[in-house]
Parts: C-alpha cells; structure tokens; sequence
C-alpha cells in the first residue's frame, strides 16, 4: 500500500514536470535524405537512438540538486521510394525498449515504458532542382498515427505521459528544406512546424503545445566514402494544455543543439551515419527534466527500380 501511494504522488508530480529529454512519440530521427529521392528509387533505413537526462533546468540556469535520471532508446525502420522525379513518400515506425524515469528516492524501483512509437508518414515535392546552380528546395507534409502503445500502466498505476512509447496525439506536420551546393561543400537550412490533436485517452486529457525548429547545417564531402556534417538546431515548443484548458506550466521551451555527424559509405548503395545532440542553450518553462544528450547511428541502403 505504502509503495502505491508513492507511486501515485510521484505520477502527479511528474504529470506537471514534463520531461524534455523524453517527449511521448518517435524522437526526431535526423534530417538525412531530406531533399526526397530520385524517381523508382527505394531506400530502407534503420535508427537508434540512446537518449539521457539527468538535470533539471528552471529558465535557463541548471537547478542545484540531485535530479532524477531519464533516459531511453529507440530503434526504428524507415522506407522511402521515389515516385516521380519530383515526389517522393516514407514511413517510418519504431519501438522503445525502454523509456524509464530513476527517481531519487532510495530503495524506490523506477518507472519504465515500453513499446511501439508512432507511425509517421511523409510526402515530399522537389519544387526547385537546378542543376546549373546546385540548388534544391524541398517543401514536405506529414502526419504521425498514434498507433504504439499509450496508456500503459504499471502495476495499475499510469505511466506519466513522457514515459509512454506513443505520443496519444494524432500529429500534422509541414516543412521546407533548402540547400546550395558549392564543389564537394554544402549548406542547408530547414524549417519544421509540428500540430498536435488535443488526446482524450482513459487516463489523459492533454494537448501538446506546438513545435517549431530551424536547422543550419553544413556538410562536407571528403572524398567518395567519407563526408562530415555539422548542424545546428534550434527548437522551440509551446506550453502543453491539460483539461478543462489547464496550461501546464512547466512544460516547453527552446534548445539550441550542436549536431556532429560522420558518414561513411561500406560499399556504393550502403552507408552508416553516426550524430550525436549535444545541447548548448535551454530554456525550460516551470522547470523540468532537460536533456543531456542523445548518441544515434543509422544505417542505410539503396535500391535502383528502374527497368534496365
């Protein structure tokens, strides 16, 4: 009974200290590939991602106690096919192993999810491609299905909504990618916005707040095996929403993330990506769980459809 109650205290404790570092739903899995591919071309991919937290951020100053610890990790598949030479569509579906929630509270177990993610769809239109210049502009819509698991409880005691695997929320998304390629080095910018559905589960009644990011990145091309990238990305999100149009303060804010990455292709059609996001600025509305980093790898190959 004793460890029922604190379960139950801690899961409203959390329940308002929404966890940065480990948002419900698929985690951003990287901008590879934004610019679509070429027609009857098929890509299948594979993510992982190890995400950890353990520090709290109240505004932008680090609060001086021992926190609790978050972390997770997340592998996903991913298929893209090209269906003209200007559209291109993908899916992408992934599982959390864990997603767990240390508290610092001796002799207390910790909180962990489990499970599938969000199942998220994208179609992307290749508006401006221009050889002569080495420019591409790239405008794209989704949408993510939340068909994982969400409402998972543990010994009947709700999971906080940044432990579900699945976000809940039915999510619409649209953004726009440019880049300018000059010999074997390019820069590219990206522009991402990100609605959620308000979720009317059987154990919440939340609404996301909006997502906003804008990535810089430029990348170099060492030779036909080995290229480098550098990215950096800013998010903001707005406050979250509870019932009766409760805004919940501490949830949102901005992050600003230095993104290193390194590509290597094995052989022509087959490559592996390895990034890590190393936050440098934050700013946490209320205060809450901001992240610390996150390492991924990410392996990828390619196939030619076309009819010889």
């Amino acid at each position: 009974m004793k460890k029922i109650i604190i379960i139950i205290s801690l899961n409203i404790f959390t329940y308002h200290l929404y966890a940065q570092c480990c948002g419900a739903g698929n985690p951003i899995s990287g901008f590879n590939n934004v610019s679509g591919i070429s027609k009857n071309s098929l890509m299948i991919s594979s993510f992982y991602k190890h995400s950890y937290s353990d520090q709290y951020f109240a505004g932008d100053t680090k609060a001086d106690f021992n926190p609790d610890k978050m972390y997770y990790d997340y592998l996903s598949f991913g298929v893209a096919y090209g269906i003209t030479k200007k559209i291109s569509v993908n899916g992408e579906l992934g599982y959390f192993f864990n997603k767990t929630k240390e508290y610092n509270i001796h002799n207390y177990s910790p909180l962990k999810g489990n499970g599938l993610g969000d199942l998220e769809l994208n179609m992307k239109y290749k508006l401006i491609e221009n050889v002569i210049e080495r420019i591409d502009i790239t405008p794209s819509i989704g949408i993510k299905l939340p068909i994982g698991v969400f409402d998972q409880e543990v010994d009947n005691v709700k999971l906080p909504i940044s432990l579900q695997p699945s976000s809940g929320s039915l999510k619409l998304n649209a953004s726009v990618f440019a880049t300018k390629k000059i010999a074997d080095f390019s820069i590219s910018v990206r522009g991402f916005f990100e609605y959620a559905k308000r979720i009317q589960s059987k154990n919440f009644d939340y609404k996301y707040g909006n997502l906003y990011l804008l990535a810089i990145y430029g990348s170099y091309k060492f030779n036909e095996k080995i290229s480098v990238l550098s990215q950096f990305r800013y998010e903001y999100r707005e406050k979250s929403v509870r019932e009766n149009s409760e805004i919940v303060q501490s949830t949102g804010g901005q992050v600003v993330y230095f993104i290193p990455q390194i590509n290597y292709v094995i052989i022509k059609t087959f490559g592996v990506s390895i990034f890590a996001d190393i936050p440098i600025y934050r700013y946490m509305n209320g205060m809450q769980v901001a992240n610390k980093y996150s390492v991924s790898i990410k392996l990828t190959k390619f196939f030619n459809l076309n009819k010889k």
